[in-house]
């Protein structure tokens, strides 16, 4: 509305002048004049684009990296100067050309890696990495959050920053450890290192049984021996099951034990039960495999049933030509070649997944494993392991049953699938997460400090990670983030204040800024020559010189019919 309203009483007063002008008999000239001043007062409202605009610039990176926006049409190259920027300074560019041929290089490119959470009694690796020789002595120390140092190493000049600095944490939680580096040349400089320190697991088992063999005794003795809490029941008869509690665990009822709140983490069950079971502990196995972990020891016999429901859950099962136990299909442990072969039990593996776990021959496996977020489950296709026992090779049947085990519950500790944008998330600067967790809702984040309200994500878009929000922390310090609906924290990270770790920033933002300068191909070229809109200052003082002449004439008007 105001887009027509400006002119429009721009117009009517111009008529309105022209028509009293022409009462009182005035001059070409004031007719020209008027039209002139209505003419600038709507120059002053919408500047007309008559000035050519300059295609190549040259920008300090300052000016750019500042709130102040910049107007940047017609503009095709950009020319940066000083230090390079992030890519959060960079991507919300209007479509133009990077040069960095006076931008500023770090000296170097620092590169650092560290275990962001790990479990209590691992150790904590810092790995630091600079390209250049150094041209002053250095000194690097790791402190733990007392202030004490772990582990230090001292480099000369000339030598080139390839170390691992260790420590050990003594304790579960959020930890804050610290790098101090020394030099002569520049001040002693402390950076944060934060890590989540987890808890070591304590995994439950259930061994569910139809009856008694060697391998299910090696299994049930190795059990036994890890400390692993475990309950083994041996379905002796469809109402006669004998139950065993291992290292501690108290006894679940059977009618508990394939519920989603089933109390076992891992459950390890024979084929041979499938036909025993009723039709709503089959809908709970089907279910069952998304919650917690499903681990099935194949028998050469098991029922079509099972097949069928293998086939159901995307991993089917089809009974090959060979004879279960045939020479020459099997599993040799690599290392130790005088190991028995583990001769699988005759079943083809058909569509296997990319990220599956497949242990000894491609077509034939001994096991075959998956665990992703939505399904945890596994097929046991051999039935021998225990000759391993029998022959002294006691150690290569624990690593075989670990690793498989290992798999399995490897979803257990985990934080949710939740990407961060940046390697360095520092305060003030923008921050994007993205997780398939954020489809239904979107999260807030929280800091550590009361002081710092939370703050609820922007959505950004969405990519193969999930979808994304974007967020702008005000203060440094830990940071959880949590789901709106529930509450519930799905991620524990650290923001870093602005000037955190100098000499890695550096070295980041040189090389998102080189990525960015690739990756703007400029704007679609065109022949015309660009016009950008005339500075507001130019219409105002036409408009006032205008006026100033209109005066003057009419005075002079004045006086000449008072004389």
């Amino acid at each position: 509305m105001i887009d027509l309203l400006i002119p429009g009483l721009c117009l009517l007063a111009c008529l309105v002048s022209l028509v009293l002008l022409r009462r009182r008999g005035a001059k070409p000239f004031d007719y020209g004049l008027q039209l002139a001043i209505w003419l600038s007062a709507w120059m002053l409202w919408q500047p007309p684009a008559i000035i050519p605009a300059e295609r190549n610039i040259s920008i300090d990176s300052k000016q750019l990296a500042s709130s102040y926006p910049l107007n940047l049409t017609g503009v095709e190259r950009i020319s940066l100067n000083g230090k390079p920027l992030s890519r959060d300074k960079l991507r919300d560019l209007a479509p133009v050309r990077l040069e960095l041929s006076k931008i500023q290089e770090s000296d170097g490119r620092w590169e650092l890696d560290w275990q962001r959470q790990i479990i209590l009694g691992d150790s904590l690796k810092l790995k630091v990495h600079n390209n250049q020789p150094l041209t002053e002595n250095v000194q690097i120390s790791l402190l733990n959050p007392y202030g004490h140092i772990e582990d230090s190493i001292e480099l000369k000049v000339g030598e080139v920053i390839q170390t691992q600095l260790t420590a050990t944490p003594k304790l579960a939680g959020l930890q804050l450890y610290r790098v101090r580096i020394d030099s002569k040349a520049e001040t002693t400089h402390t950076n944060p290192l934060p890590i989540l320190v987890r808890e070591p697991l304590q995994p439950k088992v259930l061994l569910w049984l139809t009856r008694p063999s060697f391998e299910t005794a090696a299994l049930s003795r190795w059990l036994r021996q890890s400390g692993v809490a475990a309950q083994i029941m041996t379905q002796l008869a469809p109402e006669v099951i004998r139950t065993e509690a291992l290292n501690g665990l108290p006894l679940s009822k059977p009618a508990d034990l394939l519920a989603s709140a089933s109390p076992f983490d891992l459950l390890i069950l024979d084929s041979r039960l499938w036909p025993q079971f009723s039709p709503q502990q089959r809908q709970q196995l089907n279910e069952l495999s998304t919650k917690k972990s499903l681990l099935w020891l194949v028998s050469s016999d098991s029922s079509e049933g099972f097949i069928q429901y293998s086939a159901f859950q995307s991993m089917p099962l089809q009974a090959g030509d060979s004879p279960p136990g045939s020479a020459g299909f099997g599993y040799q442990k690599a290392d130790n070649p005088q190991a028995p072969l583990l001769r699988h039990l005759g079943f083809n593996v058909t569509e296997p997944g990319f990220t599956d776990f497949l242990l000894g021959n491609k077509e034939k496996p001994i096991f075959w494993g998956r665990s992703h977020q939505g399904q945890h489950l596994g097929f046991i296709l051999f039935s021998d392991s225990y000759r391993w026992l029998t022959s002294g090779f006691a150690a290569e049947f624990s690593s075989l049953w670990k690793s498989i085990v290992d798999y399995q519950l490897k979803h257990l500790g985990r934080q949710q699938p939740v990407t961060l944008s940046n390697k360095l998330p520092r305060t003030q600067e923008r921050l994007t997460l993205c997780s398939p967790l954020f489809s239904q809702q979107s999260p807030r984040l929280l800091a550590s400090q009361n002081s710092f309200p939370p703050l609820s994500g922007i959505a950004a878009g969405s990519n193969s990670q999930g979808q994304c929000y974007s967020f702008w922390p005000q203060g440094s310090g830990w940071h959880q983030l949590q789901a709106k609906a529930e509450g519930e924290s799905v991620l524990d990270f650290y923001i870093f204040a602005q000037g955190d770790w100098p000499l890695w920033q550096q070295s980041l933002n040189t090389t998102e800024t080189r990525q960015m300068a690739t990756a703007r191909l400029g704007p679609i070229a065109d022949n015309r020559a660009s016009k950008v809109a005339l500075e507001r200052r130019w219409p105002t003082l036409i408009l006032l010189l205008l006026v100033c002449i209109s005066w003057w004439r009419e005075r002079r008007l004045l006086h000449r019919s008072l004389s």
